[in-house]
């Protein structure tokens, strides 16, 4: 969370700043610790609280947008405002339910996240998965203990979660801000150690320079391009969940795992792919997980978008962004597209095209007040949505399908952040009027 925020404001407006981030970051362990010896009586449910209300008024703006719009053409946004009246009403303290539900829902994100780092460590096999198993291992006892009555009553199970989220989300602040103060200047703030840390697949060590004060608005688009698994392979059968997000397999057995590239017309084309075709029989794909140096081979970049659908097909799906650096993108790709060695699940097309765009969108945020962008972007529940996408593909490694849920979902945080609610509401009701009378005048 810590880390994604920092990249969003980027290094040129935080470091200026260190010590109060240090000191926010130190204030806020110190809350989660305060919780966590205030759960016996309970009197800062408050803030839990405080939490499940916001939720809940995102739930209705999200929902009331997506049926000024037509619910049909903006599902995902209904799904969205559904999800956050679902969690505001389980994370508020409600007697009457004794906070089963929300018991069930975080034991079993505990539980089914520690399953999932655990067998990542040991499919992916990345050079830290001791690291994750070590992180399954603990979320496995977290889930165990809010699962069980005692010694964590059920009533007080979010505010334990949000203790410990507190915790770990404290420490991550004070340790970067600690380690931003050392930083040298125009480096890009990926550089820093608790980036290598967490799995940002290791980004060459580049200097920004002048390119880290860039334009917000360029006056062209940036583009994600993405053929999903599902649009690629004819035939496609299996769980839908794995065909969208992992890879499908079509009516001869072969597997597809999608394509995804990124491209700044008319010029920059970023879509890495191997030199030689891997075999991707149900057998040969399961050894070609492992993410360690025998399974690299020789890649390639490919020319163009315009080349590369007519040589295969169009992309089924594209994301644009207008709010993005250009200059820092190309100091990038001249450095990264240096080396062509391709990874099936260290160096893919997906992780290249998402260290591009971390590259293009790194402190696009920076509106020249920091630590209040900081809090509204904490506030902001796209962007807890963000992170949970980038944590899904951080756990073993990066899909079309999570690039095309992360693109959108960055969208929406770095160009819509900043609109208020009633802003919101009003502008897809204008947008719903203005569609109708365009409806009429063409009858």
């Amino acid at each position: 969370m810590v880390r994604l925020a920092f990249l969003l404001l980027g290094a040129r407006a935080l470091q200026p700043q260190w010590r109060i981030l240090a000191l926010a970051g130190a204030v806020w362990c110190l809350l989660g610790l305060l919780m966590l010896a205030d759960l016996s009586d309970g009197r800062m449910s408050v803030l839990t609280d405080t939490l499940g209300i916001l939720l809940a008024i995102e739930g209705v703006v999200e929902t009331g947008a997506a049926f000024a719009l037509g619910w049909r053409q903006s599902w995902r946004g209904l799904l969205r405002g559904l999800g956050f009246l679902f969690a505001g009403f389980l994370v508020a303290d409600i007697p009457w339910d004794n906070n089963i539900g929300s018991t069930i829902l975080f034991g079993s994100a505990f539980l089914i996240d520690g399953l999932l780092r655990i067998s990542a460590a040991f499919v992916v096999h990345n050079r830290r998965w001791r690291h994750g198993l070590i992180a399954g291992l603990a979320e496995i006892v977290i889930s165990v203990l809010v699962f069980l009555n005692h010694p964590i009553p059920h009533r007080l199970t979010v505010p334990f979660c949000l203790s410990l989220l507190l915790l770990t989300s404290g420490y991550a602040l004070l340790a970067m801000a600690i380690q931003l103060r050392r930083l040298v200047p125009g480096a890009s703030v990926t550089s820093l150690p608790l980036y290598a840390s967490r799995n940002w697949h290791d980004r060459p060590d580049i200097s920004l320079g002048e390119a880290q004060a860039g334009p917000e608005f360029p006056g062209q688009q940036l583009l994600v391009h993405v053929w999903t698994a599902m649009g690629t392979a004819e035939g496609a059968h299996g769980q839908p969940v794995v065909r969208r997000y992992i890879a499908a397999v079509d009516g001869n057995g072969v597997v597809s795992t999608g394509h995804a590239a990124l491209e700044l017309p008319p010029d920059l084309y970023v879509s890495h792919y191997p030199a030689v075709e891997i075999d991707r029989d149900s057998d040969n794909f399961r050894h070609a997980l492992h993410s360690g140096v025998q399974n690299n081979v020789p890649g390639r970049f490919q020319p163009s978008y315009a080349e590369e659908s007519a040589g295969w097909c169009p992309a089924d799906q594209t994301v644009a962004f207008t709010r993005f650096n250009p200059a820092a993108l190309r100091v990038f790709w001249r450095v990264y597209s240096e080396d062509k060695t391709y990874n099936l699940t260290a160096r893919n097309c997906s992780t290249t095209v998402i260290q591009a765009l971390d590259a293009a969108i790194e402190g696009v945020m920076d509106n020249g007040r920091p630590i209040r962008r900081l809090i509204h972007l904490l506030l902001d529940p796209h962007f807890w949505l963000l992170r949970l996408v980038r944590g899904r593909a951080e756990l073993m490694t990066w899909t079309p399908g999570l690039v095309l849920d992360y693109a959108r979902l960055l969208v929406q945080v770095t160009e819509h952040g900043d609109r208020r609610w009633l802003r919101r509401l009003r502008e897809a009701w204008q947008t719903r009027r203005l569609a109708g009378t365009h409806r009429r005048a063409a009858a």
